[in-house]
């Protein structure tokens, strides 16, 4: 979610650092107590973030008017495990039952602790309360940030029950159409990386959006197409490149954004090594997706969980060079045709955690390959390098 680490890893630094960065959103919301009030509006609270875009709430931070207000000390828990007493309210009184995870974070005043309350958007959506007569979603505005859905929101959610998978894979069927009608082969060993909201049931960002988006100079050649003309299509607007190396970039109106570049094989500085591609040059071209991603969704106020996704294709017997340096080339060949990768990660930090996104979606990656032991630290420093390089 919106923290850079799993919950139950935090700590005080983790809290004081996230509460100096976020105010009360569509996304994080504050409790300053745990007393009886509290504890009725937080099936309001947690359903209202699984009907929406999921999200965060923390107890034990005094936040006025939605800003949180230091010195960060968090509250005295009554209860032994308050994280079970909130599973136990929301199991009694929301239907269906919400996925959440919860943590206690000591604070550094004695006997003070913080609760903090991860809630995913759900695919389950809508979560009622009340016997089933109310649902709550969140809204932006204001100091209450939960409100009542009305009937089109809840009839597009029960839709969205059925439609979220079928939708996914729709996008990027259409997609792959797209690129074979423009010409991109797909019988060549190559990268595709997809990224888009985790449950994509409607328009995020118009297709003139779109168009005007990628239209940016900047922005084309950030992702590697520099003079291409913007190409229009009935749900958004891609990029295709035909020089020396073929190259694809599409964004749909759902906020999916598809990529597909040919790896590069090249002779190997060892004597009798057969040519490979560098298992390491997908480093920059994952970050720079990333980051144009990462644009697209900050200029249009897009939040939301994304799924990311990287994968190689067509390559059964292809020689990798997976060495962690030019010095140390081991070639290594794939036994499957497709090696995937993916994770989920929030929109909010997307720009701030590239790198270690990067790091995961390249550790999934490598791994089937075997042979040498490339581990995190390993990957970790070879994509610091690449960051560095731009």
């Amino acid at each position: 979610m919106l923290f850079s680490k799993p919950i139950l890893n935090l700590d005080f630094d983790d809290i004081e650092e996230f509460c100096k960065r976020f105010n009360e959103n569509l996304r994080v919301e504050y409790k300053s107590s745990f007393d009886d009030s509290v504890k009725r509006k937080l099936p309001n609270v947690l359903s209202s973030f699984a009907n929406s875009y999921g999200g965060i709430l923390i107890i034990g931070v005094n936040a006025p008017a939605g800003v949180p207000l230091g010195p960060f000390e968090g509250v005295v828990f009554p209860e032994r495990e308050p994280g079970l007493t909130v599973q136990n309210i929301c199991r009694e009184r929301i239907s269906p039952e919400i996925p959440l995870y919860t943590s206690l974070v000591a604070s550094r005043v004695a006997d003070k602790a913080f609760l903090v309350v991860q809630v995913n958007e759900s695919q389950k959506a809508p979560h009622s309360i009340e016997n089933s007569t109310q649902v709550y979603v969140r809204t932006d505005g204001g100091t209450e940030r939960t409100t009542l859905a009305d009937m089109m929101r809840i009839e597009r959610m029960l839709a969205r029950r059925q439609e979220v998978s079928r939708r996914w894979e729709e996008s990027y069927a259409e997609s792959l159409s797209l690129a074979k009608a423009v010409g991109i082969a797909f019988d060549v060993p190559h990268l595709e990386l997809r990224l888009g909201p985790q449950y994509p049931s409607e328009v995020v960002i118009t297709r003139d959006e779109v168009s005007q988006f990628l239209s940016d100079h900047n922005r084309r050649q950030r992702v590697g197409f520099l003079q291409q003309e913007v190409l229009r299509h009935p749900e958004g607007a891609f990029l295709a490149r035909h020089e020396s190396s073929v190259r694809y970039f599409n964004v749909s109106e759902i906020g999916t954004v598809h990529y597909l570049e040919p790896l590069e094989f090249v002779p190997q500085k060892n004597l009798g090594s057969p040519d490979a591609t560098n298992f390491w040059w997908i480093t920059a071209s994952i970050l720079r997706i990333i980051a144009v991603v990462a644009d697209l969704m900050n200029t249009h106020g897009i939040t939301c969980d994304l799924r990311i996704e990287a994968k190689f294709v067509n390559i059964a017997g292809i020689p990798f060079s997976t060495g962690p340096s030019m010095y140390n080339l081991e070639i290594r060949s794939a036994v499957f045709p497709i090696i995937p990768s993916s994770l989920i990660h929030p929109t909010e930090t997307l720009s701030s955690c590239a790198r270690e996104i990067t790091v995961e979606l390249l550790y999934q990656l490598r791994w089937p390959l075997g042979g040498y032991s490339t581990n995190r630290d390993v990957i970790a420093r070879i994509v610091a390098e690449n960051y560095a390089n731009g």
